[in-house]
């Protein structure tokens, strides 16, 4: 093999293995950070809706099985960010990502045992 091809081929096999390692950098950048769903509910839910979710207050109960605004996955992620106009619950849209959002709402969501788990 003439030693231009075979260095050739060792700047390919090179330059190969950077594109590779790009491309693996890029991919796990890509990758959104897990939520911790329980620590956002503490911290954020948790004063008025109670530990376990069944507030005593009319309507911020998630254990009653009484969903005024809707129990899938996206009308209680709406609640979150919008708040409901007239009640206590605020609007969190710009102070949570769409994935925090999303997660609060299926970690609200499991304190309903009527809920069948996995279905929005």
């Amino acid at each position: 093999m003439p030693a231009d091809f075979a260095g050739s081929v060792r700047a390919f096999a090179r330059a190969l293995l950077v594109a590779v390692g790009a491309v693996a950098v890029l991919a796990a950048q890509a990758k959104p950070a897990k939520v911790d769903a329980a620590g956002l509910y503490k911290a954020r839910c948790q004063m008025c809706h109670l530990a376990s979710g069944d507030s005593k207050v009319k309507n911020m109960s998630f254990t009653d099985g009484i969903w005024v605004h809707g129990s899938d996955v996206e009308q209680v992620s709406a609640v979150i960010k919008d708040g409901v106009k007239g009640t206590a619950m605020l609007p969190f849209k710009g102070k949570l990502s769409d994935a925090e959002v999303e997660a609060l709402a299926q970690f609200v969501r499991a304190f309903d045992t009527k809920l069948q788990p996995g279905r929005q």
